[in-house]
């Protein structure tokens, strides 16, 4: 409370204009964002010895305004405004003093750079960065990120040979997808007799190994499969509350597709978009530590940047050779198995080849490939309707409903995917500048400025 006086001592450099016809001093006395109502302010401009003044202009009121609520007078050889009222809340004044042409020398050559680094130095690191970040990404794009020319994609009638359901749907997806490849697998092991898939539940899933199977029959990741989840057990429940056997298994299984299935056939080359953030983190960092007043341009550059990063994110991985040429052949099964019937109804039509006779053998042989390729649909519906009959009466050797009943096979598959996603899902651990003479200014505009609050 009471009466406070502030006496505040600085030194502003570069704040006269220069023009073709005078040097001009262009001030905003007291910034136009007080919070408080002003009594009266002045502004008393002391020049050299000898400076001539050819003019002056003055404004008040708010930001833009062009009030000429001031006085103005020499006294005691300084050059003295004053305003005539009192100013109201985000009021301000502004002064505008024209010299003779040379009154004041203009800045060195090396206070100009000091003075555009201080002004633009955050501004040029960040746009220099992003240019020498954008530059590297590049070149590492074209000797890393390039894909190998991909083979033409056709119907094929088989899958590759040596690639299992699981190993199909990490090649073809680039990793893992959902739960898919887990449960493709085990259905590969239920249509060869290893394995009893019990669904009549619809919230778990209960798998039974019905007895030792031949080691030929299985592909790599069924006999990783058997050994790891059953383990010595006969039985093994998935859903209604975690289980820890089974994420232990579960996690096996993934990192052995991983270690079989990955780098060989794509890598993600990460160690360069990895670089590229570390280098985009210090630019970053650097600049705020330079900025004097960040704006709008350094926003703009920080969000290129981000921008620029996402996107090489996405560029930069790439298949091999080999990994190119394997999933194009997968492409290629995966298109037979989602357009089998457009393709037998385009043979009869134009008369070239069918694909193969379908059989019930045929269509459980290729079910695990479908379900993990996600295209479970299309191919059942094909059976269907290629086999009505065999398709009505179809009751999976390997797999029991107890009484739930379905009207298609398509709705039986259904149950089947729904109940084991579920009970997998449920057995993981849970997650996881203008000038301001001759009445171009108004008040707010030239240096200085601000504002404030108070008591």
């Amino acid at each position: 409370h009471g009466e406070h006086t502030y006496e505040i001592q600085y030194l502003v450099k570069n704040q006269i204009r220069y023009s073709d016809d005078r040097d001009e001093l262009y001030w905003n006395v007291t910034g136009n964002y007080w919070l408080l109502p002003i009594d009266e302010a002045s502004a008393r401009i002391t020049l050299p010895r000898g400076a001539e003044v050819t003019g002056q202009s003055g404004y008040t009121g708010g930001y833009g305004a062009s009030g000429e609520d001031y006085t103005y007078g020499s006294e005691d050889g300084a050059y003295v405004f004053r305003t005539s009222r009192p100013l109201g809340l985000k009021e301000g004044l502004t002064i505008s003093l024209d010299l003779a042409k040379g009154t004041i020398a203009p800045p060195s050559l090396g206070d100009k750079g000091t003075l555009w680094w201080f002004r633009n130095g955050a501004l040029a690191i960040l746009v220099a960065s992003f240019c020498g970040v954008f530059l590297f990404l590049l070149s590492s794009f074209r000797k890393v990120g390039e894909d190998p020319q991909k083979p033409p994609v056709f119907p094929r009638y088989e899958p590759p040979e040596g690639y299992s359901p699981a190993a199909a749907h990490y090649i073809y997806y680039r990793g893992l997808r959902g739960h898919q490849a887990l449960i493709s697998t085990l259905i590969g092991m239920g249509v060869k007799g290893l394995v009893d898939i019990d669904a009549s539940d619809k919230k778990s899933t209960t798998l039974t190994l019905k007895g030792q199977a031949n080691a030929a029959a299985l592909n790599t990741e069924e006999a990783t499969l058997e050994s790891s989840l059953f383990g010595g057990l006969s039985q093994l429940v998935l859903g209604k509350k975690y289980n820890a056997h089974f994420t232990t298994a579960y996690s096996a299984f993934r990192r052995s597709l991983a270690k079989s299935y990955g780098g060989d056939y794509f890598r993600w080359n990460i160690g360069y978009t990895l670089a590229a953030a570390v280098m985009t983190i210090g630019a970053v960092v650097f600049a705020v530590s330079q900025a004097v007043n960040w704006h709008g341009w350094h926003t703009l550059v920080v969000l290129a940047f981000a921008a620029l990063n996402g996107l090489f994110m996405y560029l930069m991985p790439a298949p091999t050779p080999k990994g190119q040429k394997v999933r194009s052949e997968i492409a290629g099964f995966r298109l037979y198995l989602e357009t089998a019937e457009k393709l037998q109804m385009n043979a009869v039509k134009v008369g070239s080849d069918a694909p193969p006779p379908m059989s019930t053998e045929r269509y459980e042989k290729f079910l695990p490939y479908a379900v993990a390729l996600n295209v479970e649909k299309p191919w059942t519906k094909y059976f269907e309707h290629q086999m009505p009959k065999e398709a009505a009466a179809y009751s999976p050797a390997w797999g029991s409903f107890g009484d739930r009943s379905f009207r298609n096979i398509g709705g039986m598959n259904d149950a089947i995917m729904s109940s084991m996603n579920t009970g997998v899902a449920s057995s993981l651990p849970q997650s996881s500048s203008s000038s301001g003479s001759g009445g171009g200014g108004f008040s707010g505009g030239g240096g200085g400025g601000g504002g404030g609050g108070g008591w």
